[in-house]
């Protein structure tokens, strides 16, 4: 089989190497393209080139040309790559089959899989299903959109495992093979809407993954998404469980499987006989919106049979992830709390929702097209202090201005320290950008770091 891929980062040269491994012919091309492409990001893409090239692929540098397609039975897409890019043009207008290299990946394992999606929330469940799978001492992978690519993984797992996937849209949409034993849905808000044309799109996108499911696989649904859901399940006969942290879900003959947090207690309710895994103050895993990810991994583990002891230790013994409303620390009565991944409109909305006023928030970087306009009356209600910062810093400002007061940095050790001037005590410097990192950082995670930096420099001083 000859196999073009395209997009050396993490996803795409670990496909590449996957099918080296099987003994495909490869042709590999990374134009390098891009204001989000960082020096230190093309010295990663070239060690990947120079790694595959001595294991026999034919690989470009810096541009795209048609040769990457020449000979081409598949075109595997890393997840980063826009679909109006030359190479994706060029093979529609050849007619060649292209997929996503989660899809390459899935068909090179017999291992059942997990697949985890929605805007926010993904890593944290994923790594929570993961938490739960190893305390329970269940073979299983964490791969994906997470961590490691899964095309990395394949070779080492067995059907005796289980793959635990974190996918995203992009890795979604064009997904054929995948057919999960458990797929959990845990949100949809506008985002991407810069390579989805629309919500709809982006939505038909993630109901790629209940797209060969049957009835002996179950579906974990967010309740307050069901009318967006329901159309895409229409013709999935996978058994549904509707989560919803608010208890609004009821049990009923037809709707026999849930998971809700009732007057504190996580529990889930499976043809009426109910389990409790403990009080949600018990957990290391803070804020509201967190308990959609909580409740969407107790409903994996007691789809797995799991017994209740093992989920609740799981729970307690849980650390929350970087640089996802993470508590960096405290000064004067003061909190510092990171979220950096906070990168869309509704995860600045679910950090304030999780907070005490007053807030001192710090926004902006690299604008995806969001819409602020809906934060304002929380903004309004919350916020004492408004400190933009990046390329979105003016946006930003304009649209809050009258709601708070605004103060703009151009570096994060000025914002923190402007964060942080006059506030009484109990109030919150919240680190929660609404954007992207790609104005100032390689990624959030190197955000997350100076915010983190920044504030330990601000405390011990």
């Amino acid at each position: 089989m000859n196999v073009s891929v395209i997009g050396l980062a993490r996803s795409g040269y670990a496909a590449a190497k996957l099918a080296l491994k099987l003994g495909y012919k490869v042709k590999a091309s990374d134009a390098c393209a891009g204001e989000h492409v960082s020096e230190s990001a093309k010295s990663a893409l070239l060690e990947n080139a120079r790694d595959l090239e001595k294991n026999g692929a034919w690989v470009e540098l810096d541009k795209h040309t048609p040769e990457c397609l020449s000979e081409a039975d598949v075109v595997v897409v890393s997840p980063g790559v826009p679909e109006d890019s030359d190479p994706i043009v060029w093979a529609k207008q050849q007619s060649l089959k292209i997929i996503s290299e989660v899809e390459f990946a899935v068909r090179h394992t017999n291992a059942k899989v997990i697949g985890i999606t929605g805007t926010n929330g993904k890593t944290t469940t994923t790594a929570l299903v993961g938490h739960i799978l190893e305390t329970a001492e269940i073979p299983a992978v964490v791969a994906g959109n997470i961590g490691q690519a899964l095309s990395g993984v394949v070779e080492k797992v067995t059907d005796k495992h289980l793959l635990v996937l974190e996918l995203s849209s992009f890795q979604l949409q064009t997904l054929e093979s995948l057919k999960p034993i458990i797929s959990v849905w845990l949100n949809l808000t506008p985002e991407h809407l810069d390579r989805h044309m629309n919500i709809n799109e982006y939505a038909a996108a993630k109901a790629r993954i209940f797209k060969n499911m049957t009835q002996e696989n179950w579906a974990v649904i967010w309740n307050h998404d069901r009318d967006i859901v329901l159309p895409h399940l229409k013709d999935c006969g996978a058994k549904r469980v509707w989560i919803d942290e608010t208890a609004a879900w009821k049990s009923s003959k037809e709707e026999q499987y849930g998971a809700f947090c009732l007057d504190g207690e996580i529990k889930t309710d499976f043809n009426g006989i109910q389990q409790s895994y403990g009080e949600k103050s018990e957990l290391q895993l803070k804020g509201g919106h967190n308990m959609v990810n909580v409740l969407a991994a107790c409903s994996v583990g007691r789809i797995l049979q799991i017994p209740d002891y093992l989920i609740k230790k799981a729970l307690r013994s849980f650390k929350p992830l970087e640089h996802r409303f993470e508590l960096v620390g405290r000064k004067d009565g003061i909190s510092f709390i990171n979220d950096s991944k906070a990168t869309n409109v509704d995860a600045v909305l679910k950090a304030l929702e999780s907070v005490e006023k007053p807030v001192s928030l710090i926004a902006g970087g690299y604008d995806k097209g969001s819409d602020f306009v809906p934060l304002i009356p929380l903004v309004k209600e919350k916020v004492c202090r408004l400190v933009v910062i990046g390329k979105a810093a003016a946006k930003i400002g304009g649209i809050f201005e009258g709601s708070t007061e605004i103060v703009r940095a151009k570096r994060m050790n000025t914002a923190v320290s402007k964060a942080a001037e006059n506030l009484p005590e109990g109030a919150t410097v919240l680190l929660a950008p609404g954007c992207a990192s790609f104005d100032m950082y390689d990624n959030f995670e190197e955000r997350g770091n100076d915010f983190k930096n920044c504030v330990l420099n601000f405390v011990n001083n």
